[in-house]
């Protein structure tokens, strides 16, 4: 397995499903730093998982890719990521940024990204604020909607725009 697949499972393992059924059996609770351990992790699971693809379509030499990798940028991809969770559905349900078309999985993939990062900080650094397992259930639960909106969605050619978005942000100095 990747390891962004073994993040996302390592994630749902700190957190479980919150029982939906007020008074339904509950298994014992999480302790708190493993919900706040849950959620950073399903932050790193989706950065790994672009980071991921990024690599695999866009450097050739599968040798490079560990270090080029290194190269993406949390904030950068943020601010991708931001662009891309402000698109807008038009005429026909037609999902488009800056004028283009794009496969609306691609927003959701950006509302999540930019979501979770900032989860992940209050979670990592914001200690004075408890974290319940309600949240922390819905973070990883939003996580793993990313990854299926990114299986649903990587062939679409925007897709391919999008990685190198996130490549080129991080890569290029402006």
């Amino acid at each position: 397995m990747a390891l962004h697949d073994d993040l996302l499972g390592l994630a749902r393992r700190l957190v479980p499903p919150a029982p939906i059924t007020p008074g339904a059996p509950v298994v014992a609770l999480p302790m708190e730093v493993d919900l706040r351990r849950g959620v950073s992790t399903a932050y790193y699971a989706l950065f790994h998982l672009l980071i991921h693809e990024c690599m695999t379509r866009i450097i050739a030499d599968a040798t490079l890719r560990s270090r080029i990798s290194r190269s993406l940028d949390h904030g950068k991809m943020r601010l991708v990521c931001q662009d891309y969770s402000n698109a807008v559905t038009g005429a026909g349900g037609v999902v488009t940024l800056r004028g283009n078309a794009i496969a609306p999985q691609l927003r959701d993939i950006g509302l999540t990204f930019v979501d979770l990062q900032q989860a992940r900080h209050d979670a990592d650094y914001d200690t004075t604020t408890p974290l319940g397992h309600v949240d922390a259930d819905y973070r990883v639960t939003i996580a793993e909607g990313a990854f299926a909106d990114w299986a649903a969605c990587q062939g679409d050619p925007s897709s391919g725009v999008f990685l190198t978005e996130l490549f080129l942000k991080s890569v290029l100095r402006r």
